[in-house]
């Protein structure tokens, strides 16, 4: 999961995405539950880096090496010293309590129904009380309204880098709405002027996806309190059918 290409690329796909930055939601939560903060997910600090510019005090879990590598090399530049942790949540220990625990960037959607529900089981148990939940999801509504024919390639994402070079990713999905889960498999290339390509990978993930009642019917059987929630990064938008959804919840 995120190697490679893939994880090179993602930044910048990323960093190119319309309204796609959600670290002023981070960055109020974060302020309204100060102390030691715990990122899932972290990647290659794209969020988290930031944040620890500014002041914050977040550390990190990652599964994926590369992302990592990618994380240590643009904090170096930095000079900043992250505490980040190589390693699947389900197996990671550590006696740390945390005062806010963060979810971004659609990390949850990653594992199955179960895994998400242990995965927050587990974290209210290193929550301090009172600590805060924050979790952002996606809910795939071009694929679940057919905008997207299914089990067809399409253009996804291109951007050109610094060196001239194009890269693009092709996506092509197949979905299953009785249990809410989309299996993508994405094909992200770069290419010269000409459209060679000089180097490629296939990558294929497996996401769920959820509505905001079993959101909340999944914090409160992990014992999380849920406290409320913004749509598509925009503070005060209650849309529950938006594309986005943030939720906040506290530990009880």
């Amino acid at each position: 999961m995120y190697k490679d290409l893939e994880a090179r690329l993602h930044d910048i796909f990323w960093n190119n995405e319309p309204d796609a930055d959600e670290s002023h939601l981070l960055e109020k939560f974060l302020l309204k539950y100060p102390g030691k903060a715990l990122e899932l997910g972290c990647g290659s600090g794209r969020l988290l880096l930031p944040l620890l510019q500014k002041g914050y005090n977040v550390e990190g879990v990652e599964i994926s090496k590369d992302m990592l590598a990618l994380l240590q090399r643009e904090a170096q530049k930095m000079r900043l010293c992250p505490q980040v942790y190589l390693a699947d949540i389900s197996q990671h220990k550590t006696s740390t309590q945390y005062d806010a625990i963060t979810i971004p960037a659609f990390t949850l959607q990653l594992f199955s129904r179960d895994a998400a529900l242990s995965t927050l089981i587990k974290l209210r148990g290193m929550a301090c009380e009172g600590a805060g939940l924050y979790i952002t999801v996606f809910i795939p509504w071009p694929e679940i309204l057919d905008a997207l024919e299914p089990d067809a390639w399409h253009p996804d994402k291109e951007t050109t880098l610094s060196d001239g070079t194009i890269a693009r990713c092709k996506t092509r999905h197949q979905i299953d709405r009785t249990s809410q889960s989309l299996s993508r498999d994405q094909h992200y290339t770069i290419s010269d002027n000409s459209n060679t390509i000089l180097e490629e990978q296939y990558v294929h993930q497996d996401l769920e996806w959820y509505l905001l009642p079993e959101l909340i019917l999944m914090l409160n059987q992990s014992r999380w309190k849920f406290d409320g929630y913004d749509a598509d990064f925009s503070l005060g938008n209650k849309d529950s059918d938006a594309s986005l959804l943030t939720l906040y919840a506290s530990a009880v």
